[in-house]
């Protein structure tokens, strides 16, 4: 077999060993963005069983930074026929309708347009949505856990509802970004906003007769800094692949070294570039083992045969110390930090 077309395949060999190595339990994209620390939250918000019997609704948005907690007042008049309105999501604290007013437990999946505005807020509004992507289950749900009765008897109503945000978490507990998003199928006729510490965007649009609006805020120095390591690795990867075929296709070069380190440079930068995580044991663990092999076939690129011989294994040791300290400062330490 011709020497290049052998090297190349021997290249193509090691890049399969690493992309075997993504099925591993210690690899994968649950360990960038970990779904215990990244939950499915539901919308917020009020649906009227009788939204045409609603006047005057008037909604003022809040943020309690030391509870993490995004607080919704909300008044409205009612008239009309007797019906009930459905609070949307989990709330974070007891609420207080009134001592008229008796709520009752009822847990249900609401139907409507919620997908379609889902796809609006990921798709279209938000900064960031692109990296709530990342999440199987990044989308807000349309469950209600409440109903209460509406009656004209009343008629001037008044409450608080309190909920925690859909947190956008990365691997070393960096909270990116943080989202709250309220929904009504009642015209509004005011609703405003506090002031928020972090940099904040606001978002409000109509959807399939619902009212939506949406507060993101998010951390954009830690958001930059994760972009330009990821394009830095992704061009380090891409060049590491280029300079390893050149090597190999020009066989002018005879130091093994100018395949080597190129092959070992595509070994660490191959998860980063497919959004793959390592966990602990994977960066001490795994890469030193690829750090072996790598060296080892390095070597015999070299070599008209395959063959091995002692200084070849005790070289490939060094390829695996090498990958150690690089799994050490890479992966380990910026975890621990």
């Amino acid at each position: 077999m011709n020497k290049k077309i052998r090297n190349l395949i021997i290249y193509a060999i090691l890049l399969l060993i690493v992309f075997a190595t993504t099925f591993m339990p210690w690899f994968g994209k649950d360990i960038l963005w970990d779904q215990k620390k990244n939950k499915t939250v539901p919308f917020g918000g009020v649906f009227f069983d009788s939204p045409s019997s609603v006047d005057n609704l008037k909604i003022s948005r809040g943020y309690n930074e030391d509870d993490s907690v995004y607080s919704y007042k909300i008044s409205f008049n009612y008239s009309g026929a007797d019906s009930s309105m459905r609070i949307l999501g989990k709330l974070s604290e007891h609420t207080f309708f009134g001592p008229d007013v008796a709520p009752s437990k009822s847990i249900v999946t609401l139907k409507g347009d919620f997908d379609s505005i889902n796809n609006i807020i990921f798709d279209e509004k938000l900064n960031n949505g692109n990296l709530h992507k990342n999440l199987p289950e990044y989308k807000f749900s349309s469950t209600s856990e409440m109903r209460v009765p509406l009656s004209e008897d009343i008629k001037n109503y008044d409450f608080t509802l309190s909920y925690r945000p859909k947190s956008l978490i990365y691997k070393n507990n960096s909270k990116l970004s943080q989202l709250s998003a309220f929904v009504t199928n009642a015209r509004v006729d005011k609703f405003t906003d506090d002031k928020y510490a972090n940099d904040a965007e606001i978002y409000s649009f109509n959807e399939g007769g619902m009212y939506v609006s949406l507060v993101e805020e998010y951390d954009q120095s830690q958001i930059s800094r994760i972009n330009i390591f990821r394009n830095i690795n992704n061009v380090l990867f891409v060049l590491s692949a280029i300079i390893t075929l050149f090597v190999i296709w020009s066989d002018r070069l005879n130091s093994p070294l100018y395949k080597i380190i190129p092959m070992l440079v595509s070994v660490v930068t191959f998860y980063g570039f497919f959004n793959v995580g390592l966990s602990l044991l994977a960066a001490i663990l795994i890469l030193p083992i690829l750090g072996f092999i790598t060296v080892l076939l390095g070597k015999i690129m070299n070599k008209d045969n395959i063959s091995f011989n002692k200084y070849d294994f005790s070289q490939s040791l060094l390829g695996a110390i090498s990958m150690f300290v690089i799994g050490l400062i890479f992966f380990v330490i910026p975890l621990a930090i």
